[in-house]
């Protein structure tokens, strides 16, 4: 069953279970109206056939009654004494008595209250019997006497049946336009599904991530489709930036590749000396350790940030001075000089470390031997400066660029995706990056991150 189908069949329950509930309301109001009226008629009538005089008696009642009156009045009329005997009856059929019991007799003492009932009597019809409801009410009438007035059912009934003939029609009409309109209310409400659904089946099928649902309004079905929305804008930018990453891998990977094959050719093809035969395997080893590298990187980039890496606290003036301890070892030429100030942060310490890593490696490779590099830490901003030729204004935009190497800096090893990493870690981190030229030389690069508390810091 499709989710119209549910909506519009759950939408008929509800408005049946609501007409059932107001049907069911109208008909017992009615009835108890009809039978209302039904019981004030009995009590009038029982006031203009009723008269008693001429008590010469105990047992003496006479009833001002004549079969002309009770013909006019209408409905059926009989006197009881207190031993149960009929006096007197009008309106009745030969040999049909309204039921006289213990308590109709009891009403005879004057000492309880007059009451109504419902019972069935049986009228002949010619040669059988028609059972016929009735409403009686029985009261006092003079001592040792009660007098009991009915009317038949069918005053209450047919009006009922009337009432229930009509109130079914208008319920099953009303089920009925609530099921046409539910249908068209449903297509209505459940376009934007409809067309997030069409969205999505067209980006499975054709693996087009360009399509977006239009979408008005403020509600939640809006605000579903200004997600989808994001969603395949966020995978679009997601799929291009993995093509440009494979495209751009490719191309990197294929100068040390071929290197490596060339020089393995030769030294395949020709008896070389064994200077150079070494100077060629040490070549061939330089290319493998820097596609080490390139590939080490890619698969960085390519991973991102993994969603099991565990996020803590993280003292970031302590985790920089741990990455310029391991740096000092690896370049020995270069001179840090040190302002970290305590700052707490909140990310992944492994991620953190390769950021700040490869800001400080690429100081290194542009610092002049025993200039100085200036590492601080501030508010929850690392800062790496290192004294070399600076940067280019035209290459400035392109620093962080995945792959970008400078003209000045294709001569030199690397692969152009350090400082790209540097720009991946402080995004995930909710921060960014920056580079700014110093006026007196060198290139001034900085990550900057949200820092969580510093009141902990002595003043």
């Amino acid at each position: 069953m499709s989710f119209r189908l549910r909506l519009i069949v759950m939408s008929a329950l509800a408005v049946t279970v609501a007409i059932a509930l107001v049907a069911s309301t109208v008909y017992v109001l009615v009835r108890a109206q009809l039978y209302n009226e039904l019981d004030r008629s009995l009590k009038d009538r029982t006031a203009q056939a009723t008269y008693v005089k001429n008590l010469s008696s105990p047992t003496h009642c006479n009833v001002n009654l004549t079969s002309s009156l009770a013909g006019r009045l209408g409905g059926y009329y009989q006197t009881i004494t207190a031993t149960g005997d009929v006096l007197k009856h009008f309106g009745l059929p030969d040999g049909t008595r309204l039921p006289v019991t213990k308590r109709v007799r009891s009403m005879t003492t004057g000492r309880t209250d007059a009451f109504f009932t419902g019972v069935t009597i049986e009228i002949p019809r010619g040669k059988s019997v028609q059972k016929q409801g009735v409403r009686v009410y029985t009261s006092f009438l003079a001592p040792d006497c009660a007098i009991q007035v009915a009317r038949p059912l069918t005053a209450v009934t047919q009006p009922l049946r009337r009432v229930a003939v009509a109130l079914l029609v208008v319920s099953l009409g009303g089920i009925g336009l609530a099921v046409i309109l539910g249908w068209i209310v449903a297509g209505m409400a459940l376009r934007p599904v409809r067309n997030m659904t069409e969205a999505s089946e067209h980006v499975a099928r054709t693996r087009d991530l360009s399509r977006r649902i239009e979408m008005r309004g403020r509600d939640e079905l809006a605000r579903l489709a200004r997600s989808f929305n994001t969603m395949l804008e966020a995978l679009d930018l997601s799929l291009r930036s993995q093509r440009q990453l494979v495209a751009d891998a490719s191309h990197e990977l294929r100068t040390p590749l071929t290197t490596v094959k060339t020089n393995v050719e030769v030294m395949l093809r020709a008896e070389l000396p064994k200077e150079e035969q070494k100077e060629i395997l040490r070549d061939v080893s330089q290319q493998i350790d820097e596609l080490a590298v390139l590939v080490t990187d890619i698969v960085d980039l390519a991973r991102g940030v993994e969603p099991n890496l565990e996020v803590e606290e993280v003292r970031l003036d302590l985790l920089v001075e741990q990455a310029v301890g391991r740096e000092r070892r690896l370049s020995p030429r270069n001179v840090f000089v040190l302002d970290l100030k305590p700052c707490l942060v909140k990310g992944v310490p492994s991620r953190l470390e390769r950021a700040v890593a490869n800001l400080l490696d690429n100081a290194c490779k542009w610092s002049p031997p025993d200039a100085e590099i200036e590492v601080a830490v501030e508010g929850g901003t690392v800062s790496v400066r290192d004294h070399g030729q600076g940067i280019d204004d035209e290459d400035l935009p392109f620093v962080f660029d995945r792959f970008y190497r400078a003209p000045s800096a294709r001569a030199l090893p690397g692969s152009g995706l350090g400082l790209a990493i540097v720009r991946q870690v402080a995004e995930s981190h909710g921060g960014q990056v920056t580079v700014e030229q110093p006026s007196d030389g060198g290139a001034l690069l900085s990550i900057v991150l949200p820092c969580l508390d510093e009141s902990w810091r002595s003043p």
